[in-house]
């Protein structure tokens, strides 16, 4: 028999689900005042399955990665927007840490941090100019310099802290994107009768 779900017991639910089957449903995307047990099986079952198979929406992967910069920084959730600057809410001497944070809340690595483009740059010109130097004149000495080279622009490769992108917008996007190549990859059929078990052994118990 159907009942109605208060928004209270509905966020229960949800935190029961993204325990019990690995998921990260956000009460955000559930705004009715109430929802009654019958309708609300089908709607967690499509947004489950939706997640597994790496279907994330841009607006899904903002509030995501909203809620993962929240717990990372120490930020109000309701002071990140869209247009959140990415400079202003990661300082740039805790950048690196507190972006593995946002990662470890996400389930995988974030990885949008570049080297200094100056820096780098003239490393890697200089990399490609010691080789016609190394065909043309000294093959030693160009070799060691290109050895040098490549280690550094390795280091920095590792070490960058600059932002690749600019706003929380277009890092949800990018994250959006991103996760569906990355379930794809690993991708396996999603048990949608299982999952909707799950789902019907919480709601009724």
């Amino acid at each position: 028999m159907s009942q109605e779900l208060t928004q209270t017991q509905l966020h229960d639910i949800i935190q029961k689900l993204n325990t019990s089957l690995k998921v990260s449903l956000l009460k955000e995307d559930f705004k009715s005042a109430s929802y009654s047990t019958s309708s609300i099986e089908d709607i967690l079952v499509q947004k489950i399955c939706d997640e597994k198979n790496g279907e994330w929406t841009s607006d899904m992967a903002f509030h995501k990665l909203r809620n993962a910069i929240s717990v990372a920084t120490g930020k109000s959730a309701d002071s990140i927007h869209q247009e959140s600057e990415l400079t202003v809410l990661f300082p740039t001497e805790q950048r690196k840490a507190l972006m593995k944070k946002v990662g470890e809340e996400l389930g995988f690595p974030v990885d949008v941090l570049k080297p200094n483009g100056y820096v780098y740059g003239f490393f890697v010109f200089l990399l490609f100019a010691c080789i016609p130097v190394a065909i043309g004149m000294d093959w030693f000495l160009a070799g060691i310099v290109m050895i040098c080279c490549a280690v550094i622009i390795y280091i920095l490769g590792k070490t960058g802290n600059q932002f690749r992108l600019k706003t929380v917008g277009h890092l949800a996007d990018h994250l959006a994107w991103k996760n569906y190549l990355r379930q794809k990859r690993n991708a396996s059929p999603v048990d949608e009768a299982l999952i909707r078990s799950e789902v019907k052994k919480v709601l009724f118990g």
